[in-house]
C-alpha cells in the first residue's frame, strides 16, 4: 500500500465492533455510529509523518498542531469570521506531503501486490 492509505483515516466501522463488545459502550452505539460518520464525512481524522531530521516534516506538523488547538487564530492576528473560516477550512492536502516522503524513503516496488503476498 502506498503511505497515504496509513495517512487517512477510510473505514472506523472496526473500531464500531470493538466499542460494541464492551458492556459500558454497547449503551452508546447510536451515538457512536453518528460519531463515526461525522468524522469519517469530514475527514476529522489523519495523520501525518514525521521525520524528526526533515525541517520540512517537522514545520508540516506544526502548522497542523497549531490548526487543531486554534493558535493560528492568534491576538496579534486578524479575528474576523472570513479570516477564521479560511484557515477553519482550507484545503490541506497532504497527498502531496506524503508523496514526497514515500518517495525519498521507501523504495518502489515493481512486484504486485499478489506476488508480495507470495513472498510472505
Amino acid at each position: 500500500f502506498n503511505l497515504d492509505y496509513y495517512t487517512e483515516v477510510l473505514d472506523l466501522s472496526y473500531l464500531l465492533d470493538h466499542l460494541a463488545s464492551d458492556p459500558f459502550f454497547r449503551h452508546y452505539r447510536q451515538l457512536n455510529e453518528k460519531l463515526v460518520q461525522l468524522i469519517e464525512d469530514y475527514s476529522l481524522v489523519s495523520f501525518i509523518p514525521l521525520n524528526i531530521q526533515d525541517k520540512e516534516s517537522i514545520q508540516r506538523v506544526l502548522q497542523a498542531v497549531d490548526k487543531a488547538n486554534g493558535y493560528c487564530f492568534g491576538v496579534q492576528e486578524q479575528r474576523s469570521l472570513e479570516a477564521m473560516m479560511s484557515a477553519a477550512m482550507g484545503a490541506d492536502f497532504h497527498f502531496s506531503s506524503t508523496l514526497g516522503i514515500q518517495e525519498k524513503y521507501l523504495a518502489p516496488s515493481d512486484q504486485t501486490v499478489e506476488q508480495e503476498a507470495m513472498q510472505l
